[in-house]
């Protein structure tokens, strides 16, 4: 009945099947659920392959804010928009250089009252954005402006409140050699310690060349931890003890905003001052010729000017970045109550913060990246 033509026809007919099967399942399925983001390792279901996503590389300058913000911002960008992520540990100083010169892309946390003149210069010549648009480092934008990432930061020299509250005199920089003696150096006895912010941050210099504008160097030593966890230490191990320290730290922070800190008062800050910080931090042995307070000014994220040209969905997403000062701070605490490391913070914020992070994401994809992310987050 068939002859000789049956078994070419039943073959073509079963690779018909088998083609229009294939081409259902690739063209069908559920959207709303992927499998995973389109990375180099995992090409998107297309026609045609797009090429590997670059890696983006984020500032790591060894703080507790900073590395929440990094930990959350990479584990969206790696698991949500597929792209690779790397941080670099660094200091002020290598920031200032890497961020210009697009080996780091991304500085999560630019404190631009420290660092005006780089600021200023950076910002002027292209090579930094920033998210928030360029500002005087001395104004606050609205909380939750778009490209801030801290809308308050506080620093300058603390102490317990208690031991203000025992010697009521003590309460700028310029009563400290009257209270020296509170604050003994162990290995100098005859002078009062303070302790320094970290060495290679920008502040360690500002506050040397304060001390000097101060005239505190004759009654006081400076003690320069080499890293967070040691400048952490010096404040929370006297205060649980409630002894007498002199210190250097910033806010928000879980140290500050989970104890009773007074903040000393400085000459307050004006253009003038500023200026002559700027001069004594360019080289040793940062000697000023006016001291006054830092100035109070909010804290943005700035990024090399490539990552905009090649990835403005990923700066799109940075600016809308914000998590907020109390929430940082009890985040801090969450990692030390459960021994947790920076990823598991992240984790931890984004499984019980669905609705906030999920406005951060406004591409045109936003759903297939969101159902990326909680795929990942499911699977934690």
């Amino acid at each position: 009945m068939f002859g000789k033509f049956a078994r070419p026809r039943l073959l073509g007919l079963l690779v018909g099947i088998v083609s229009m099967a294939l081409f259902a399942a690739a063209c069908g399925g559920d959207a709303a659920t992927p499998t995973s983001p389109p990375t180099a390792t995992s090409p998107a279901p297309t026609a045609t392959t797009p090429p590997p996503k670059e890696v983006i590389k984020f500032h790591d300058g060894q703080w507790g804010s900073l590395w929440i913000h990094n930990a959350t911002a990479m584990y969206i960008l790696s698991n949500g928009y597929g792209y690779p992520t790397e941080e670099i540990q660094g200091t002020t100083g290598t920031a200032k250089l890497t961020l210009v010169e697009g080996d780091i892309h991304v500085n999560m946390e630019l404190w631009r009252m420290n660092i005006g003149e780089w600021y200023e210069e950076a910002t002027t010549s292209g090579a930094v954005l920033d998210l928030a648009g360029k500002t005087d480092p001395s104004v606050l934008l609205p909380e939750g402006a778009k490209g801030q990432v801290i809308a308050f930061g506080g620093q300058g020299f603390y102490v317990p409140t208690y031991l203000v509250e025992a010697n009521p005199g003590l309460k700028s920089v310029s009563d400290l050699p009257e209270y020296k003696d509170l604050f003994t150096d162990p290995n100098d006895p005859s002078k009062g310690a303070v302790i320094n912010c970290i060495i290679g941050w920008q502040c360690q210099k500002i506050n040397r060349a304060k001390w000097f504008a101060y005239g505190l160097y004759d009654t006081y030593n400076v003690v320069e931890p080499g890293g967070g966890a040691a400048l952490k230490a010096a404040i929370v191990g006297p205060y649980a003890a409630e002894e007498p320290f002199l210190s250097y730290y910033w806010e928000p922070t879980d140290v500050v905003n989970l104890r009773d800190l007074t903040l000393l008062e400085e000459p307050a800050w004006t253009s003038e001052c500023q200026a002559a910080l700027d001069a004594a931090v360019q080289e040793e042995p940062y000697e000023s010729t006016m001291g006054c307070a830092f100035p109070a000014g909010d804290v943005h994220t700035g990024v090399h000017k490539s990552l905009m040209e090649r990835a403005p969905e990923v700066t799109e997403f940075l600016a809308n970045f914000y998590m907020g000062a109390g929430v940082l701070a009890e985040l801090e605490v969450w990692k030390a109550d459960n021994d947790a490391e920076w990823i598991d913070v992240a984790v931890e914020y984004l499984k019980k913060n669905r609705d906030i992070w999920t406005t951060w994401i406004t591409d045109s994809n936003s759903a297939e990246i969101i159902a990326y992310m909680d795929k990942a987050l499911a699977a934690e």
